[in-house]
């Protein structure tokens, strides 16, 4: 089983069973990216005290447009100083 949140914020669990090594991968993969994507919301609410909404969006961005085909070979996007 692998533990999510769906985009309500509600736990889930996967039946990953039956899941190859490489589709738990990437499905590992992609929650850690939901997670990196939820805790960086709050940099784009209109009363954050910040000056880098630009770069939070961008980051975030990135982390949209991830490649997910070689789980081995990811590369994430640096968060904005």
């Amino acid at each position: 089983m692998l533990k999510i949140q769906t985009n309500n914020g509600t736990p889930a669990e996967l039946d990953t069973s039956e899941a190859s090594e490489e589709e738990l991968q990437i499905l590992t993969a992609r929650a850690e990216r939901n997670a990196r994507l939820q805790e960086s919301d709050k940099y784009l609410t209109s009363d954050h005290p910040t000056t880098k909404k630009t770069g939070w969006t961008t980051y975030r961005q990135s982390l949209r447009d991830m490649d997910f085909t070689d789980p081995d070979d990811l590369t994430w996007p640096d968060k904005p100083e």
